[in-house]
């Protein structure tokens, strides 16, 4: 699930270059970006029949508390389940480093999807580092263990 080697980095950036530019009308994807090789930032890529699927990174705060990032699944294989098994490995991953409390900024086309994987709008706390985003729902779940 952590990547793990050069392929695995350039399918994790082909498939959010595709998937959260590309398919919403974007350019200027930077895959140099900083923020992916930070030691707390974990990018993550979800594999099905040995294929790369689906991408997300969890960067973790060191207080308990994570914000999944820029989740996305290839268009082929949405509407699958891939999505819900996305989910589950990373609040399991989260779960191995400490993480209690999960947030995104859930797109609004997204949030039945979050809320029917156990997450919830959060109206209350949000880390610093979440950032508000205009068209996002701030959301969060608790992991249980």
């Amino acid at each position: 699930m952590r990547i793990a080697d050069e392929t695995d980095w350039r399918a994790y950036h082909d498939i959010r270059r595709l998937v959260l530019w590309e398919e919403r009308g974007l350019s200027s994807y930077d895959e140099t970006r900083p923020e992916e090789r930070l030691p707390d930032h974990h990018p993550l890529l979800l594999r099905f029949n040995a294929r790369a699927c689906g991408t997300t990174r969890l960067d973790d705060l060191r207080d308990g508390t994570g914000i999944v990032r820029l989740v996305a699944i290839s268009a082929a294989l949405r509407g699958q389940g891939h999505g819900r098994v996305l989910d589950a490995r990373v609040a399991a991953y989260a779960g191995k480093l400490g993480i209690r409390t999960l947030f995104v900024n859930a797109a609004a086309d997204a949030v039945g999807f979050y809320a029917a994987t156990g997450w919830e709008r959060s109206e209350g706390y949000r880390p610093q580092a979440l950032e508000r985003a205009a068209e996002c729902v701030p959301m969060r779940k608790v992991i249980v263990r």
